[in-house]
C-alpha cells in the first residue's frame, strides 16, 4: 500500500507566491480593460451630445444654446438626446444621490460646454458683455464664428465636485484649468498626468487628449487668436 505524499510547506508557499505573481500581472490588465470600456462609453456620450448640439444649431439658424439664467445647455439640448445618462462619464464615481435624475439641469453630470467667452469679450460692448456674464444677454454664439472646428472644443470633462455648466476663459474666480478634468482616464491609478480626458470638438469628432493637450501649446477652448495662444494656462 503506497502512501500519498502531501505538499510540503515550502511547496505550498511557492504555489501561493506564483498565484500572487500571476494575480498581480492580471489585475492591472483587467483594470485597464474595464477603464477602456468606460472610456468608450464616455466617448459615445460625448458624441451624442455633439449630435444633439448639431440638431439644435440646425433648428436655430446656426445659433448655439444661449447662456441663460432660466435654463442651461443640458435642458436646452434635452429634446435632441434620449436619456440623461449621456450626461455622465462612467469613469467618474459620482456619490449616491447626486443631483436629480428627472431634471436635466440638476441631473448628475460629468461634462462642461464651451461658452465662447473670449469671443464675446472681444466682440460685445462692456454693457452687453456684463449681461452675457450674468446670463441675461439675448444673443448667442453662431457656428460660423468657429474658424477651426477640428481644433475647437465644444464639450469637455468637468472636474468632480464642480457644479459649473460652462467654461469661462479669463473668469475672475475660475479658469479652464480649475474647471476641466485633464486626466480622468489615467493609465497609472492616482497619477492623472499618466492619462488624459475626452473632448468633443466642433467638427463632430470626439478625441482622447493626453493630460493638458487641449490647453497647451494651443488652447482649444478659445476662439480668438489671443485666447488660443495664451500659454499662461499651460499645466505641464
Amino acid at each position: 500500500m503506497t502512501r500519498r505524499q502531501a505538499f510540503t510547506l515550502i511547496e505550498l508557499l511557492v504555489v501561493i507566491a506564483i498565484v500572487g505573481i500571476l494575480a498581480s500581472m492580471l489585475l492591472p490588465a483587467i483594470a485597464r480593460a474595464k477603464e477602456s470600456g468606460r472610456r468608450s462609453a464616455c466617448t459615445s456620450n460625448l458624441r451624442q451630445l455633439l449630435v444633439a448640439t448639431s440638431l439644435y444649431v440646425n433648428d436655430n439658424e446656426g445659433h448655439f444654446p444661449p447662456r441663460s439664467l432660466v435654463s442651461s445647455w443640458p435642458s436646452q439640448l434635452q429634446p435632441f438626446y434620449d436619456n440623461l445618462d449621456v450626461l455622465i462619464c462612467p469613469t467618474e464615481s459620482l456619490p449616491a444621490g447626486t443631483g436629480n435624475p428627472a431634471d436635466a439641469d440638476h441631473a448628475p453630470r460629468s461634462y462642461l460646454m464651451n461658452s465662447f467667452v473670449d469671443y464675446f469679450a472681444a466682440n460685445l460692448s462692456a454693457a452687453d458683455f456684463k449681461s452675457f456674464g450674468k446670463g441675461t444677454y439675448p444673443g448667442s454664439f453662431q457656428d460660423t464664428a468657429i474658424s477651426e472646428p477640428s481644433e475647437t472644443v465644444l464639450f469637455g470633462e468637468k472636474k468632480s465636485g464642480r457644479t459649473d455648466f460652462y467654461v469661462d476663459l479669463g473668469s475672475v474666480t475660475t479658469t479652464v484649468v480649475d474647471l476641466t478634468e485633464q486626466g480622468r482616464h489615467a493609465h497609472v491609478p492616482g497619477n492623472p498626468k499618466s492619462g488624459g480626458s475626452n473632448h468633443g470638438y466642433a467638427d463632430g469628432s470626439v478625441r482622447y487628449d493626453r493630460f493638458g493637450r487641449s490647453l497647451c501649446p494651443l488652447n482649444y477652448w478659445a476662439i480668438t487668436s489671443a485666447g488660443r495662444s495664451n500659454l499662461a494656462i499651460c499645466i505641464y
